[in-house]
């Protein structure tokens, strides 16, 4: 009986550290800012895994057009191979933040000396490309862990997570249906997840803030 009781407790255990992993509202390992504090209809936009060449541009050209600002949450690898488009996003007045520089799928079992090192290698890139430090990060796939924790806090970031995902990487999901989903969850404060680098994001994205408008939504990047 208590060896039974001594395997319900591990695998009790065991699941909530995986649930912790795997959302980054959790706060059990790393305090993520998941929504801004505020009782005004505002949100905030983010976008990751850029820089894409084809796609970036367009979505960008959708900001400038409807005067709305970001975040855009860059892998290191690619934003060395595009730096005018790191300049870019930073000359039309919106924020960057780390992403990791390999944005490999091993990243959150890594060793925190090696996570530690692909973060600066990031920051080093964005900061030589820029001439300013970034001091946001947002984990690769929202994981968090121990070691990314503590890799995190000693180079002094700032994590954000989001308080909704759009799940527009999901191909199979029309656009119609993503921004339908994230206008049906909206409210005050909310950080909304995205991602820059999907076939015609800037669809999804120039119907996303006709809709925000329409519902009296303002966009600001401005965090607590």
């Amino acid at each position: 009986m208590i060896f039974g009781f001594v395997i319900l407790l591990a695998v009790t255990v065991s699941a909530f550290l995986f649930w912790a992993s795997y959302r980054i509202d959790s706060g059990i390992y790393l305090k993520a800012l998941c929504r801004i504090d505020t009782e005004k209809p505002q949100v905030v936009l983010t976008f990751d895994d850029g820089p894409d060449p084809v796609q970036t541009p367009k979505v960008l050209d959708v900001l400038k057009s409807a005067q709305t600002p970001a975040i855009f949450f860059l892998v290191g690898n690619r934003a060395s191979l595009y730096p005018d488009l790191v300049r870019r996003i930073v000359s039309e007045g919106h924020k960057i933040g780390i992403h990791s520089y390999q944005h490999q799928g091993t990243f959150p079992l890594s060793r925190a000396t090696a996570i530690h090192e692909d973060l600066q290698q990031c920051m080093a890139v964005l900061e030589q490309i820029t001439g300013e430090r970034p001091t946001l990060f947002r984990p690769p796939f929202g994981v968090t862990n121990p070691p990314i924790a503590r890799a995190v806090k000693s180079l002094g970031l700032r994590t954000i997570g989001w308080s909704i995902r759009s799940y527009d990487t999901c191909a199979a999901t029309p656009r119609a249906d993503v921004v339908s989903r994230i206008m049906r969850q909206v409210s005050p404060g909310d950080v909304i997840l995205l991602h820059d680098n999907r076939a015609d994001s800037e669809i999804l994205l120039c119907e996303l803030i006709r809709q925000l408008q329409f519902a009296s939504y303002t966009i600001t990047s401005q965090l607590n």
